[in-house]
């Protein structure tokens, strides 16, 4: 079962996706938040990290260097 919980409002994906100042998606705090776990298990000795991701989030871990691993979204560190 997987649950999940999406806070403020909608907005548009794509290139045209232009953060307005009460939005918080689109202004690269995911990306910084995954650069963050990945240094962090690394630094613990770590040599790869898995997240499980939705369908529709996969390209979004594939262009940060994510590979498919069964049910996980994979980067080798």
């Amino acid at each position: 079962m997987r649950e999940l919980v999406v806070y403020g409002r909608m907005v548009s994906l794509g290139a045209e996706s232009i953060p307005h100042k009460d939005q918080w998606q689109h202004r690269g705090y995911g990306r910084e938040l995954l650069a963050a776990a990945e240094d962090l298990a690394s630094g613990h000795g770590f040599s790869k990290i898995a997240v499980t991701s939705g369908i529709g989030v996969r390209e979004y871990y594939r262009t940060r260097g994510y590979v498919r691993e069964g049910a996980y979204m994979v980067k080798y560190l």
